[in-house]
């Protein structure tokens, strides 16, 4: 059974691993902004959204020495990385999300058992 913390955070993720999943997402960018948007230049603006996400967390919850120490570690991965492919940011953000998951006493598997 989730906590109210969990419940938040597993809908955030869930969130943010489905945007990351969307096919058109030029197409919506275009849409919603008026501005065409690639692929790789959207998800490095979820990778900066991403690095935002954690400095909330750790700034909304009271966090655990452990959860406290993940985020820290994510935070500092997304923030020290410039990943130069299209892959690479989609793996990027897969892991973060794992790993936030996991901190949090999240399955991973759950997490990304989303709805595209």
């Amino acid at each position: 059974m989730l906590n109210e913390k969990q419940k938040v955070i597993q809908e955030k993720l869930q969130d943010i691993y489905r945007v990351t999943k969307v096919e058109n997402i030029e197409g919506i960018t275009k849409q919603v902004t008026g501005k065409a948007l690639g692929r790789k230049q959207f998800l490095d603006n979820l990778v900066t959204y991403m690095i935002g996400y954690c400095y909330k967390l750790t700034e909304r919850y009271q966090l655990t020495t452990s959860e406290d120490f993940n985020v820290s570690y994510v935070l500092q991965a997304l923030s020290d990385e410039e990943p130069e492919t299209l892959r690479d940011t989609e793996f990027l953000l897969e892991w973060a999300i794992s790993k936030l998951a996991y901190a949090f006493g999240l399955d991973p598997q759950d997490v990304k058992k989303v709805i595209i």
